[in-house]
């Protein structure tokens, strides 16, 4: 029987995410499609010549990566927009505009932070593709980020840097920066990984990159960024900062991923202590959102710090929360009302 064409990309197109998984492409196709081995191989050899994916000695395949570009700069008169113009460039031809303004956006922005706050001599650049997705990899052998920020803030450890840096705004150089950057670079790419010493901080899904765990384990002497941008996303830059922006202009909107207080700062949400660590800094921001999925139960203390006493303090900042279960909304209502006496 012979397939449409439409048929055929559908199964080639599953043929190459499950090899980009790590799984065997004939057991997949045989849970998922009505067709032959002989079929099948078949299609994995015009992948092949088509050099999408390789097959090694043993018979197992993998994505290709078809593109691969790397350098290594001594951090001396560096221009970030240079460099993309000289490495990266030449790959725009065939990608949708959404996808070029997001890569010269995050990689532009990522490159400036090992340019002017690494305090690295060297900074390496590799760029490479597969078929679905760009990778970025921006390395620098300078303090280390988390370490910077723990100085520069007067912060106790490098898991409160790292709490700090996903709410946005953080910068060690308020005159010249905004603290932006790694913010939208981690909202607009699909996977976001900062490595640093022997800590990592990450965003996005890594659903078809099994293999990144893997840089999770390595110890790296200063900052490793990635980006990985799948080429088909319909994500805008554009959509992105009006999540976060009013007006398109103003950056005043934060998301608190409250169950992180804990992964980093190591503690349940029952103190006023906590609830002020959580709120460190936010004054610089109009909207906070607390999304407390994962989270069974707060402390009277916790709620009342966060909901009755910072708003007190800040009644032109609106706190949303989000995602409560019905213990926590009680405990969040209860500090409200408390609040109208």
């Amino acid at each position: 029987m012979s397939l449409k064409k439409e048929e055929k990309d559908k199964i080639k197109e599953f043929l190459l995410k499950t090899i980009s998984i790590g799984e065997n492409p004939y057991k997949a196709m045989e849970n998922n499609f009505k067709i032959s081995r002989q079929t099948v191989s078949k299609y994995l050899n015009e992948l092949v010549e088509k050099n999408y994916i390789t097959k090694n000695s043993k018979g197992n395949y993998a994505i290709n990566f078809y593109i691969s570009e790397s350098k290594i700069y001594k951090n001396k008169n560096l221009e970030e927009d240079i460099i993309y113009d000289e490495l990266i460039k030449k790959y725009e031809i065939d990608k949708k505009n959404n996808v070029k303004h997001i890569l010269v956006y995050a990689f532009t922005e990522m490159l400036n932070n090992a340019i002017e706050h690494s305090e690295g001599t060297e900074i390496s650049i590799h760029y490479t593709e597969n078929y679905f997705n760009i990778f970025v990899i921006i390395k620098d052998n300078g303090i280390g980020i988390f370490r910077k920020i723990v100085r520069e803030h007067n912060l106790k450890n490098e898991n409160e840097a790292i709490f700090e840096l996903k709410k946005g705004k953080l910068t060690s150089d308020a005159e010249n920066h905004s603290g932006e950057g790694i913010f939208f670079t981690s909202k607009v790419v699909d996977y976001f990984l900062i490595s640093s010493f022997n800590k990592t901080f990450s965003s996005g899904s890594n659903e078809y990159f099994y293999n990144i765990e893997e840089n999770k384990e390595k110890c790296i002497k200063g900052t490793e960024v990635i980006l990985i941008l799948n080429k088909n996303t319909e994500r805008t830059t554009k959509e992105i900062f009006d999540e976060y922006t009013s007006d398109g202009f103003v950056f005043n909107k934060t998301k608190i991923t409250v169950h992180l207080a804990k992964d980093y700062l190591g503690h349940d949400f029952v103190s006023r202590s906590l609830a002020k660590r959580i709120l460190m800094n936010v004054e610089k921001f109009k909207i906070i959102v607390l999304d407390f999925e994962n989270i069974d139960n707060i402390g009277q203390g916790f709620a009342d710090e966060v909901f009755r006493v910072f708003k007190n303090k800040n009644p032109d900042i609106t706190i949303v929360p989000v995602n409560m279960n019905e213990e926590i909304e009680f405990m969040i209502n209860r500090a409200m009302k408390n609040n109208l006496k």
